[in-house]
């Protein structure tokens, strides 16, 4: 009778993982899919609507997170296809930690647009192909990122990492907007950050903000694990 109880439970295990490989290659897909729509949408509406080059749209974050969950997904989508062959999705730790840092990226991103954006900007956040950008391409990849299996706990360090890209894009951003500016040929303020508060203020809220997303991503993954 143990036999049994023990034939049923691998039986369960089995189809459960692989359910998981399942799923992690949908939303691998719809990711790949979804976000390089979001990023030719995005030039598109640079080029047509704003009337300007089509680069300009790469100023902004939503892009540049986008373009790093597709990339992600684009690595990841073998190792799911053979998570289905295999019964089980495991992941290098390199591939681990890419993923990791697009989930994070993507993630910061939703969750500034829904506790900020959306309250100023409805239609920003989720009109047209925002709402693609903004919300589902950050909710399948984190739904693919939590059903891989790869036996890492990430550490303080690897959040620390997991914030790089968003760390990178703000620096960059000041640059442009605050030591070079608009009339010098920078970026505009997109994201009107001298207009609401002084860089010295906003630089370290912005990156405790992007730490605790990507310690709460980081945390319900080895909750998971």
């Amino acid at each position: 009778m143990n036999d049994k109880k023990g034939l049923h439970g691998r039986e369960y295990l089995t189809v459960l993982l692989k359910r998981r490989s399942v799923i992690a290659l949908c939303c691998g897909i719809l990711t790949l899919a979804l976000a390089f729509y979001g990023v030719v949408a995005g030039i598109n509406n640079t080029v047509a609507v704003l009337g300007k080059n089509g680069f300009v749209s790469f100023t902004y974050y939503t892009m540049a997170a986008n373009m790093l969950a597709a990339l992600s997904a684009a690595i990841v989508l073998p190792y799911a296809v053979e998570g289905i062959r295999e019964k089980r999705f495991t992941l290098p730790k390199w591939v681990a930690m890419m993923h990791y840092l697009a989930t994070t990226s993507i993630a910061i991103m939703m969750v500034f647009v829904l506790a900020f954006m959306s309250w100023a900007s409805p239609k920003t956040a989720f009109g047209g192909f925002n709402l693609v950008v903004h919300i589902f391409c950050p909710m399948l990849i984190l739904i693919s990122f939590f059903q891989m299996e790869n036996g890492h706990l990430y550490s303080r360090k690897d959040r620390l990492i997991g914030i790089l890209p968003f760390t990178v894009y703000l620096v960059v951003y000041l640059i442009e907007v605050v030591a070079i500016g608009q009339e010098n040929g920078g970026w505009p303020d997109i994201y009107r950050i001298r207009e609401f508060m002084s860089p010295a203020v906003a630089v370290p809220m912005l990156t405790l903000f992007a730490f605790i997303v990507s310690t709460a991503v980081a945390l319900l993954s080895n909750e998971l694990t």
